[in-house]
């Protein structure tokens, strides 16, 4: 292959992808516009939900008031163990009751100031190639900032927004051979949720074996230190954030129309839905311990757990870039309730996956075709795209992740970040 066709065929891969983003950002945004019905709501939703996973954190006004408090029962449920482990309540008390009246205002600046670091680091990076061009740039901020990830962790103001600097910061270091930094990286981002721990077993899959323990002991220490700010006692600090859940009959066996919820559960429960009642649910409806939604449930765990031991079966021996990109794809699209914040974590392989195009691919290191990058672009540019805040299109948005994963475990890309190309691993 000639240099100059392969750095053509990456040049016009990404602007494919640019072009896509942008189409579907100006549909979106033109039509919400236009729409006096919805003008108020989009892009950061309704007012009633608007920054609600921030300022309407359960237990905001009794954790830490009263040490004597010893009856968590009344909290209402969204609290650990259910969805956030001690260290983000930490943090949602620490914005709510430290950083008042400015807790938005400085959860905003600490996320979209990592998103700005992140981009402004990785626009560094590839400008220094030869194949880059100014949309490429273009492409990078225009994702970070726009992207209905970040767009979503702003309107719901999600904790999801401060664990992904935590991964993010985990993946640079990895892919600096910076292990140790890594794994306490990844470590601290377990303790705010739960499904960085898959970023350990990547280590732990790569022989980094002491590393991956640290990252075990760092989530260990963060989160009894957690549990010793809210109380000196952790096992009553456990019991102050462990109250009684309605979240699996109301969310996970219920039926409810979630706009934002990609996950592979929640799109098997919307078709069926769709299909038992003719289309007659599409508003907004809540039916906890919904029969039908109990019946996929019990497909669902077995789909689940084959789509995850396939997906690992064929990733094993791929290169890490493939890794990465089935363990974004899986901890978005599998989880029983997957909200649109958790997109964010699928910034990370798009960033490494651009080096890989500019550095490899442009440079006729690595031979890929222009369909090949597209299977990979394209995808990427629907799940970044802003949706209208309709449930079908958070439906589009599970099949272009469940897309992406295809691509993961059948095209693979050796990359020179990590030493495979030197190393020939093509496979």
């Amino acid at each position: 292959m000639h240099r100059n066709s392969d750095r053509e065929r990456v040049q016009g891969a990404i602007l494919w992808y640019l072009l896509v983003l942008v189409a579907l950002n100006l549909y979106v945004w033109i039509t919400y516009i236009r729409s006096a019905r919805v003008v108020h709501a989009f892009p950061l939703g309704d007012e009633v939900e608007r920054f609600g996973d921030l300022l309407r954190f359960s237990g905001k006004y009794q954790i830490g008031k009263d040490p004597r408090m010893l009856d968590s029962e009344h909290l209402i449920g969204t609290l650990f163990p259910r969805n956030y482990p001690p260290f983000a309540v930490a943090i949602y008390l620490f914005l709510l009751q430290v950083c008042a009246p400015y807790a938005l205002l400085v959860f905003l600046a600490v996320v979209l100031g990592g998103v700005g670091v992140a981009c402004t680091l990785l626009w560094r990076r590839v400008r220094r190639f030869e194949g880059y061009r100014w949309y490429m740039g273009v492409a990078i901020f225009v994702t970070g900032f726009l992207g209905w990830a970040t767009e979503q962790v702003v309107m719901r103001a999600n904790v999801e927004g401060v664990m992904w600097i935590g991964v993010c910061l985990g993946a640079a270091f990895f892919a600096h051979r910076r292990y140790r930094s890594a794994g306490v990286a990844f470590g601290i981002a377990c303790c705010i949720k739960p499904f960085p721990v898959l970023w350990l077993g990547l280590m732990a899959r790569h022989r980094r074996y002491r590393e991956a323990v640290l990252g075990l002991i760092s989530a260990g220490a963060v989160t009894l230190a957690s549990l010793l700010t809210i109380d000196r006692n952790p096992m009553r600090a456990y019991r102050h954030i462990g109250g009684a859940s309605n979240f699996f009959s109301d969310y996970v066996v219920g039926f409810r129309l979630i706009t934002g919820d990609h996950s592979l559960f929640q799109t098997m429960k919307m078709i069926g839905h769709i299909v038992r009642d003719q289309g007659k649910l599409m508003e907004r409806v809540v039916r906890p311990n919904d029969a039908l939604a109990l019946q996929l449930y019990k497909v669902y765990l077995p789909l689940a757990a084959v789509i995850g031991l396939v997906t690992l079966w064929r990733v094993w021996n791929k290169p890490l870039l493939n890794q990465i990109f089935a363990l974004a794809c899986i901890s978005t699209v599998l989880p029983p309730v997957s909200g649109d914040y958790t997109l964010s974590v699928l910034l990370i392989p798009m960033g490494f996956f651009l080096i890989f195009l500019l550095q490899d691919v442009a440079a006729g290191r690595v031979p890929m075709s222009l369909g090949a990058m597209l299977c990979y672009l394209l995808p990427c540019a629907w799940i970044m795209a802003p949706e209208p805040l309709i449930v079908i299109h958070s439906v589009m948005k599970c099949f272009a992740i469940l897309a992406l994963l295809g691509a993961s475990i059948t095209i693979p890309l050796p990359s020179s970040v990590f030493d495979e190309v030197a190393h020939g691993v093509t496979d």
